[in-house]
């Protein structure tokens, strides 16, 4: 990486931040704020760091999911419950503009890791801490998952076959959507600080994260005063049509068709005298005959010869449609490809690992993903040496002593020179 380039300069590049996160809510929203060029150290406890190491294998001992959530931040591995460690981390607060975390509520004023002790130390210090339900409230001891979050939202009952049972939407959105949430307000109360001067404590919620998402259902139905009720619609969204998923001739693509764009998409099947047909002419109309309507457009899809030709004609006329793709061949659909969605990071055991980079394009800055995950502990010693002035022998000291503890692995692959 040419760190000489001016775009290499980032947006946040004088940012500190101490990252007390693991799994997902929380690494999502560091992860963002690496991207974005703060240097974030991840606080992680021993012995074993953050737990999202040990979930998502793509070989022994390495999580994919690992090196997706913690690219580009740097592993500082101790036990909050040691004196040693606790006065390494007052100190160094007291170098960082923000901390993050995403504990239970409590956790970190178990350990005097809370906002009122952590603002004595920094009076403009920055904390965010993501949890499952908030920090107060009737909820907020209870634990919290991914699923947990979609169960509570409304995500599931809105998810999956109008005759079937809720469905887990085939991707964590609860976590990540929390963690973005929780990014976009630390870059808003750096902004007010740089304004007024003064820190900030955020509480973030997957629950109100997921909720504030959802744009449709909740103000139909509260806005009507529950007589509109949304229900799961399986392949035809309930209030448009056709808006969906429809068999074709080589398996199945979705169509997304407003008001507007009717006439288009029957004239491109070679059925104009739909357009008008008081049955179909309007979005009323066709959602209350919707499986007549899916039997017109899955039989011209299956006349075709294949997918492409009635996608490649929808796309003449812009009536959006497109095919559903698998995983292993989204990182090949050619815009994805055209915008360089994927960094490809080496990594001393695995070699090449690709690594989506955060998906905004600036016209000044870099969005490139500055170095690989790290191994656990793999920077405690220059942190120390950076942030604090540590001497080689005092870090010595801590590691013998086992305040900081790192990878097994790490000694070998330093005489190696591979990391």
């Amino acid at each position: 990486m040419n760190t000489t380039h001016p775009l290499f300069k980032k947006m946040l590049s004088n940012v500190k931040v101490l990252d007390f996160t693991q799994y997902l809510a929380g690494p999502a929203a560091t992860r963002l704020l690496a991207d974005f060029g703060a240097e974030v150290i991840k606080v992680e406890r021993t012995p074993d760091g953050d737990l999202g190491r040990k979930i998502h294998h793509v070989a022994p001992g390495i999580s994919g999911f690992f090196l997706a959530t913690s690219a580009g931040k740097k592993s500082l591995a101790l036990e909050f419950r040691d004196p040693a460690a606790q006065s390494i981390l007052y100190e160094l607060v007291q170098q960082v503009d923000v901390v993050v975390e995403n504990y239970s509520p409590g956790v970190m004023a178990k350990y005097g890791l809370d906002y009122a002790s952590l603002k004595a130390l920094n009076p403009k210090l920055i904390m965010c801490s993501i949890s499952g339900f908030g920090q107060e409230g009737p909820y907020a001891d209870f634990r919290s998952f991914d699923i947990i979050a979609q169960a509570q939202s409304g995500v599931m009952a809105m998810t999956g076959e109008p005759d079937g049972p809720p469905q887990y939407v085939g991707n964590y959105i609860g976590d990540p959507n929390a963690g973005v949430h929780g990014a976009l307000a630390i870059c808003a109360a750096l902004y007010h600080r740089a304004l007024q001067g003064e820190g900030q404590y955020i509480d973030v919620s997957q629950l109100e994260a997921l909720v504030y998402l959802d744009y449709i259902n909740f103000p139909v139905s509260m806005m009507s005063e529950g007589r509109i009720k949304p229900h799961r619609f399986g392949g035809d969204f309930y209030s448009i049509c056709p808006y969906g998923v429809y068999r074709s001739r080589e398996g199945y693509v979705v169509l997304a068709v407003m008001q507007h764009q009717w006439g288009p998409l029957v004239r491109a099947m070679g059925r104009p005298e739909l357009e008008h047909d008081p049955r179909y002419a309007t979005q009323e109309a066709r959602c209350s005959v919707r499986p007549e309507v899916r039997e017109i457009v899955e039989a011209w899809l299956k006349s075709q010869p294949d997918d492409a030709t009635p996608l490649r004609k929808l796309a003449d006329v812009h009536v959006p449609s497109a095919p559903i793709l698998n995983i292993d061949e989204v990182p090949n659909h050619p815009q994805i490809k055209a915008r360089g969605l994927f960094q490809e990071l080496t990594h001393p055991d695995l070699g090449v690992t690709p690594v989506a980079r955060m998906p905004f394009h600036f016209s000044t800055v870099s969005t490139e993903i500055p170095f690989r995950a790290p191994y656990l502990g793999e920077h405690n010693a220059e942190i120390l040496r950076e942030y604090l002035g540590y001497t080689d022998e005092r870090v010595a000291a801590l590691r013998a002593s086992g305040t900081l503890v790192e990878d097994g692995r790490l000694d070998e692959l330093r005489r190696k020179g591979r990391v």
